[in-house]
C-alpha cells in the first residue's frame, strides 16, 4: 500500500514539475525577440483598451498577448522617434476604447512622434460604427493621413451625456435611499436619490460637457488644418457619408487596411529597402526604453476605486486596483532607495476609500519630507478621493479632460423594509448600543443615527477643504467656493489653481525634473514601482505558497457565489438597475458611491 502511495506521489510531483517546464517553456517561447527588419513601419490596433501602468495580467498572460499600458505605447514612440530604422507608424482605430483624456495623451504622442519627421496614417472601417465616433477620430485627427474604408461612416455626432434615475423605480419596491452628500455638486448618488438631475447637477454636467466639446472641436480642427466652424458644421451634419468626409476634408482617402498598409511600407522604401509592419508593443519590447539612461524616477501608479487595505490584483484577478497598502509601500520601497530623486505618481481614480485615500496621501508627504519631490500626473479621472491622494504633492499635472475635484464627500444606505414588506419577508433584530443598526438596511437611521452620519461627512469633508488649501495653497474660502463636491475638467482646473499644468507624461516629466533640480534636457531613468513580476517569478509562486493561498480564497469567494445563488429572485429585481448605474459612471467617469458609509 505504502508503494502505491508513493507512486502516485511521484507521479504527481512528476506532473507538477511537467507543467511548471511546459509553462517556462510557453514563456521563454513568447518573450523570445524577433530582429526587426532593415525599415521598420510600426502598427497598432488603437481599439485595444489600455492598461494604465505596465505590468503583469495575472496567468493569462503567461500564455497569451498581455494587455498592453498606455506608458509602454507612449515609451515606444518616444524611442521609434529616435531609432533611424522606424520610418512610420500605420494604425486602426474605429470605436472609443480610451477614455477622452487618455486620447489626448495619444494624441500628444503621435505629434511628438511625426515631429521627428516620421509619418503616421490611420484606418478606420467606420468611425464609431451604430455609435458615436467622435473619441475614435479625435485621435485619428492627430495622424498626417486619416483613411476611411468604402461604406463607413464618421459618426463624429458631438457629445450626449445620458443620466439615469432610479428614485421612481425605489419607490415602487420599497426600497428607500436615505443618502447625504457635502456639498450641492456632489451628484454621483443622484441616479438613486432623485426623479431628475438637480439645478446643480445640470449646470455642472453642461459645463463638463461644453468644455470638452470645444477642446475636441479645437483639436479635430487643427489636426485637419480646418476652422472650427468648419467642424462644428460637420459635426451637426453627421454621421458623414464616406463621399461626405472627403468632401469635407476630414478624411483624405477611401481605402481597405491592406491599401493603406501598402502606401505606408511604399513610402517607407518598399521591398527594396525591406519595410516590413512591426507591432509597436513588441517593437517597444526589441528596443528597450526610451527611459533608461539618467538619474532615477520611481513610477507609482494608482488605477481604479481606491480600497482600504493591501489587495494588489494578484496573480488571479486581471482587474486593476489601487489598494493603498500596496501604493503606500511602493512610496516606501522607492523612499529606501538612495538612487530615487523623485517620484512620479500616476492616478486615474474616481475616488473610493477615504481612509484608503488618507493613507496614500500620507505616503505622498512622507516621500516629500524623506526628500523624494511628488509630482502627480493625472489619467482619465482623478476626482473625490483621486484628488485627495494628489492634494499635497509638489506638482499637478492634469490632461486638458481629465475629470478631476470632486472635492466633496457622500455617504448613506439603502433600507430595504419596504421592499421586504412587499414580498412578504420578516426581519427581527436585537440590538445593544444606540447606534448598532446605522448600517443595517433593514431599519432607516434613527436620531441619533442621523447624526452621527452627517458628523462623519462633516468631518471628512472640512478635512478635505482645509487640506486643499493647505496643499495648493490657497485661501480657505476660495477653496469652499470652489468645493462642494463640483467636478472639473483639467483645463478649468488649472484656471481654478487645482493642478499646475496641462498634459500627460511628458510635461509631468518636465515638472519633475524641476522640482528634482534636474537640468530640462536631461535624460531620466523611470524605473516602476513596485516591480512587475516576470513570467518566471510568477511560475516560482507555484512553489511558495502564493498562488495556491489565492486559489483557496477564490475558491472560498466560489463557495460564496453558492450562497448568494439562492437569492436569485432578489438579485434579479434589482441587477438591471445595477447595471445601468454602471453604464452611466462609464458615461460619466463620476466618483463611485458608498452605500456603507462615507465616500470621496
Amino acid at each position: 500500500m505504502r508503494f502505491i502511495v508513493r507512486l502516485f506521489a511521484l507521479i504527481g510531483l512528476f506532473g507538477v514539475l511537467l507543467t511548471a517546464g511546459l509553462i517556462l517553456l510557453a514563456i521563454k517561447a513568447k518573450d523570445k525577440q524577433p530582429t526587426l527588419p532593415q525599415s521598420v513601419v510600426l502598427e497598432f490596433n488603437f481599439e485595444r483598451p489600455l492598461a494604465e501602468a505596465p505590468g503583469e495580467d495575472g496567468w493569462s498572460s503567461l500564455l497569451t498577448s498581455r494587455r498592453g499600458s498606455v506608458r509602454e505605447v507612449i515609451d515606444a514612440l518616444e524611442q521609434a522617434g529616435r531609432d533611424p530604422k522606424v520610418k512610420g507608424l500605420v494604425a486602426k482605430v474605429g470605436n472609443a476604447s480610451q477614455g477622452i483624456g487618455t486620447t489626448q495623451e495619444l494624441r500628444d504622442a503621435i505629434a511628438r512622434f511625426r515631429a521627428t519627421g516620421r509619418f503616421a496614417y490611420i484606418h478606420a472601417e467606420s468611425y464609431g460604427d451604430a455609435g458615436s465616433g467622435m473619441t475614435p477620430y479625435y485621435l485619428a485627427s492627430a495622424f498626417d493621413q486619416v483613411w476611411l474604408q468604402p461604406v463607413g461612416t464618421v459618426g463624429i455626432t458631438g457629445i450626449a451625456v445620458t443620466q439615469t434615475f432610479f428614485r421612481g423605480a425605489l419607490d415602487s419596491i420599497g426600497v428607500q435611499p436615505q443618502i447625504s452628500k457635502r456639498a450641492d455638486y456632489k451628484t454621483a448618488a443622484e441616479m438613486f436619490a432623485e426623479k431628475q438631475a438637480t439645478p446643480a447637477n445640470r449646470e455642472m454636467t453642461e459645463s463638463l460637457a461644453g468644455d470638452i466639446y470645444d477642446q475636441m472641436v479645437l483639436g479635430i480642427a487643427d489636426g485637419r488644418h480646418l476652422n472650427a466652424d468648419a467642424v462644428k458644421a460637420a459635426i451637426d451634419h453627421a454621421p458623414l457619408l464616406d463621399s461626405e468626409a472627403l468632401a469635407s476634408k476630414l478624411v483624405d482617402k477611401l481605402g481597405y487596411f491592406d491599401e493603406v498598409e501598402a502606401a505606408a511600407k511604399e513610402r517607407a522604401g518598399g521591398k527594396a529597402a525591406g519595410a516590413d509592419t512591426v507591432d509597436l508593443l513588441t517593437y517597444g519590447k526589441i528596443a528597450g526604453s526610451a527611459y533608461t539612461q539618467g538619474p532615477t524616477v520611481a513610477l507609482i501608479v494608482g488605477e481604479g476605486e481606491i480600497v482600504r487595505g493591501g489587495k494588489d490584483g494578484g496573480a488571479f484577478n486581471d482587474e486593476p486596483s489601487f489598494a493603498a497598502n500596496r501604493i503606500a509601500d511602493a512610496f516606501d520601497t522607492a523612499i529606501e532607495q538612495s538612487n530615487v530623486k523623485a517620484i512620479l505618481f500616476r492616478v486615474n481614480s474616481p475616488g473610493g476609500s477615504p481612509v484608503g485615500s488618507e493613507t496614500v496621501r500620507h505616503a505622498v508627504d512622507r516621500a516629500r519630507k524623506a526628500g523624494k519631490p511628488v509630482v502627480i500626473s493625472m489619467g482619465d479621472v482623478a476626482g473625490s478621493g483621486g484628488y485627495w491622494v494628489a492634494m499635497d504633492a509638489d506638482r499637478i499635472v492634469a490632461l486638458p479632460a481629465t475629470l478631476t475635484g470632486s472635492i466633496g464627500v457622500l455617504g448613506g444606505k439603502f433600507v430595504a423594509k419596504g421592499l421586504a414588506d412587499k414580498l412578504g419577508v420578516g426581519v427581527d433584530q436585537v440590538t445593544r448600543g444606540a447606534n448598532a443598526t446605522i448600517w443595517s438596511p433593514a431599519s432607516p437611521y434613527t436620531d441619533s443615527e442621523a447624526a452621527r452620519q452627517d458628523a462623519m461627512l462633516d468631518a471628512i469633508y472640512a478635512q478635505f477643504t482645509e487640506g486643499v488649501a493647505k496643499g495648493r495653497k490657497l485661501d480657505i474660502e476660495k477653496v469652499r467656493e470652489l468645493a462642494k463636491g463640483r467636478v472639473y475638467t483639467g483645463r478649468q482646473a488649472k484656471d481654478l489653481g487645482l493642478v499646475d499644468a496641462l498634459g500627460g507624461y511628458d510635461i509631468a516629466l518636465q515638472q519633475v525634473r524641476q522640482v528634482a533640480g534636474i537640468p530640462g534636457n536631461a535624460d531620466l531613468h523611470i524605473v516602476q514601482f513596485p516591480r512587475p513580476k516576470s513570467g518566471y517569478e510568477m511560475v516560482l509562486d507555484l512553489f511558495n505558497g502564493k498562488a495556491a493561498a489565492e486559489m483557496a480564497s477564490v475558491a472560498q469567494a466560489r463557495g460564496a457565489e453558492k450562497v448568494l445563488a439562492d437569492y436569485g429572485p432578489l438579485l434579479d429585481m434589482v441587477q438591471p438597475m445595477v447595471r445601468a448605474a454602471k453604464r452611466q459612471e462609464q458615461v460619466l467617469m463620476m466618483p463611485d458611491l458608498s452605500v456603507n458609509g462615507p465616500a470621496r
